[in-house]
Parts: C-alpha cells; structure tokens; sequence
C-alpha cells in the first residue's frame, strides 16, 4: 500500500512539474496532507474512549484511576453529597418478598410471595374477599369458612425481603 501512495505522488509531482509547478510546492502540500490525517487519527483515537463514572469517596481514588490512563477509558467522578440527595426525603418503601397472612379465627396462616409491594398484594386479597372472588387461594379460605379479615398490620408479616426470581421461589417454598 505504500508503494501505491508514493507511485501516487510521483504520478501528481510530474503532473504539477509539466503544468508549471514548482516541486517545492507540491512536498510541502504533501508533507501537510500526511501531518493532517495524523492529527485526524489521533482526534478519533482521543474520542473513541469509553467514559465510566466513579463515585468519589477519597483521594485515593485518583490513584486507582491512575492505573487506567494507558486503557481506553476516559473516567469522570461523581459526588456523593449532591443536593438532590441532600435534600430528598427519604422514602420507607415497604419490600417485595415472602409474606405471610395470618387468620384471626383459626390458627392457620398463608404464605405467600410478590415481586411488588406486600402491601399492594394485600390489598388484592381483600379486594378478592369483598368481591368474592376465588382467585386467591386465602380469599378462597376466609369465604368458605366465614372467616373475618383485619388489616394489614393485624393480619400480614414480611417473613424475607427478597427480589423477584427463582431465589424467591426457593424462599417460598423453605417457609411453607
């Protein structure tokens, strides 16, 4: 490919020397098209970084960065105190998990698990019960045997905090 570039600019030199051009001109173009598209590589190697983001914790950390500068990672810092978390009230979200409804009349108690609030899927069961609805396997119990039902704080514990996956499934099955 090089023997390509500089037939190339031999074939242009004699163009331009029979056309009336100094060949003094034509290196010094050349000679700025190759520091050109030098500068153009090192532009696109410069922006084709992968940029992380770090939070800041000490100063120590920029001495860990100091072992990625080689890479191609370009990383910048993120606070840990911004004002948005400084002001934010903090949110008492109750946990998806293992739940258990414990019955007020009989000693018996269903075990259960939702991806979502336990709270929200409490509120399904007694929606069930008010409309009789047997989907639920507890609305099913309360209906048939006349059983009252109470609120959530009297009736529903979370037994495990836990995500919505197959680890749920096995914690389900280990309380039943």
């Amino acid at each position: 490919m090089e023997q390509s570039k500089q037939q190339e600019w031999k074939i242009i030199l004699e163009i331009a020397t029979n056309n009336g051009f100094s060949t003094h001109i034509i290196q010094d173009l050349k000679k700025k098209l190759i520091s050109k598209k030098q500068k153009q590589n090192i532009i696109t190697a410069q922006t084709n970084k992968k940029l992380i983001t770090l939070t800041y914790h000490s100063p120590l950390i920029r001495k860990i960065t100091n072992l990625f500068k080689q890479t191609n990672l370009k990383i910048a810092f993120r606070a840990t105190n911004t004002i948005h978390q400084l002001t934010e009230k903090p949110t008492h979200k109750i946990p998806s998990g293992i739940y258990k409804l414990k019955g007020n009349t009989c000693n018996q108690a269903y075990i259960g698990q939702s991806g979502r609030s336990i709270t929200v899927r409490h509120k399904e069961h007694v929606r069930y019960l008010r409309t009789n609805n047997p989907t639920s396997a507890c609305a099913l119990h309360v209906l048939n045997n006349k059983h009252e039902y109470r609120t959530a704080a009297e009736t529903l514990e979370l037994l495990k905090p836990c995500h919505k996956g197959t680890r749920m499934d096995c914690w389900e099955i280990f309380y039943m």
